[in-house]
């Protein structure tokens, strides 16, 4: 078990989700932790938080200053930064800012997989 624990601690990424207006408003100290790899942010839900609405349009002030804290927090700390990105042409554009980016996510992909499926089926 020793070798192991020493392995994983060198080889896995410790991820923080950010998606809420606390933890926006926390995003610095949250950064700071020791042992934190990256900062992953919940585009999402943060704009339910942020907006009251989902998705945001991603123009919002609002949400458009959120983002820029947390990315600028994860950089100051040297962390890397994600998010989720809603579709290809989204992820794109994200790659130019975020280390990394999950595109959709996993009832979407279902959900699409399912619609496609049954339009072969009733053709």
């Amino acid at each position: 078990m020793p070798t192991y624990m020493k392995t994983a601690n060198e080889t896995l990424i410790t991820c923080v989700q950010i998606e809420s207006k606390a933890g926006v408003e926390n995003v610095d100290a949250i950064c700071a932790v020791p042992g934190v790899d990256m900062i992953f942010i919940g585009p999402n839900d943060l704009a339910l938080s942020l907006l009251g609405y989902v998705p945001a349009k991603g123009d919002e002030p609002e949400f458009v200053d959120a983002i820029d804290k947390i990315v600028a927090a994860a950089r100051k700390h040297g962390k890397w930064v994600s998010r989720l990105s809603n579709n290809g042409a989204l992820c794109k554009e994200h790659l130019k800012v975020f280390d990394t980016v999950a595109m959709s996510y996993d009832v979407r992909a279902i959900q699409n997989w399912y619609t496609a499926e049954l339009q072969v089926a009733r053709s």
